[in-house]
């Protein structure tokens, strides 16, 4: 069986801490439980500062997707409405001094915030928009009127996502070198009687890509060679 490799992604590396300590509770370990208990402890920590970055960057990516949703909802409508009065379809905000519809659309969360309201405000300042558009404009402001608390929130989940890699990231030496005294240890068990603790605990099965590993189509079925036909016996000449 060949032995498992260690990856430098937080990810793998706490998914092998975790079948190291499955198969630890199948073996009898007691040759190196010091090892084993410490190697526990900071597969626990590591795990759990992992688990801190991952829910914080799912509360910040969520956050980053409802922003974007509506600011492509704002920059949609006002441009609909702009052009149904008028304005021109390449870039119905040219005369309100905005950037093309395109910018305004992938334009970074902190940079919006601040864009979409001023481009509200000289929307509805102009005497040159119709109903159509003052009833985008108005719906617009509802979406817009809390953007500047929310780009505040996504600023703070961004310093926070930093500081809990950074926790992770100090973490993972600890682990590791729990990893390699155990790996130690377990290879000296072999010479005090368990010789067969260290495969118990780090050796794995291959994996076979069943992708990779089609099996081969039955061959086709040869067909059975044609029959003669008999030859009938020429009639006796009368």
């Amino acid at each position: 069986m060949p032995s498992i490799h260690v990856g430098r992604s937080p990810g793998p590396q706490i998914k092998l801490g975790a079948a190291i300590l499955a198969a630890a509770r199948t073996a009898d370990t007691q040759l190196i439980k010091d090892r084993l208990a410490v190697f526990g402890q900071a597969q626990q920590r590591y795990a759990e500062a992992h688990a801190k970055v991952q829910q914080i960057e799912a509360e910040l990516a969520k956050v980053q997707a409802q922003f974007r949703t509506d600011q492509h909802a704002v920059v949609d409508a006002l441009a609909r409405a702009l052009v149904a009065d008028g304005q021109p379809l390449r870039n119905p905000f040219a005369s309100f001094g905005a950037a093309r519809m395109g910018s305004l659309m992938h334009m970074p969360s902190v940079d919006a915030g601040k864009a979409l309201p001023e481009l509200l405000a000289a929307i509805r300042r102009s005497k040159v928009v119709g109903k159509l558009t003052l009833q985008a404009v108005q719906n617009g402001e509802k979406v817009t009127s809390g953007m500047e608390q929310v780009v505040a929130r996504l600023e703070k989940l961004g310093t926070a996502v930093r500081d809990a890699r950074s926790s992770r990231d100090a973490v993972a030496p600890t682990w590791e070198a729990a990893l390699g005294a155990l790996r130690r240890g377990a290879r000296a068990a072999a010479d005090e009687g368990a010789p067969t603790l260290y495969a118990t605990l780090f050796n794995r099965p291959a994996r076979s890509n069943a992708k990779n590993h089609k099996a081969a189509p039955a061959p086709a079925p040869t067909p059975p060679p044609a029959a003669t036909p008999s030859r009938q016996p020429e009639p006796a000449a009368s």
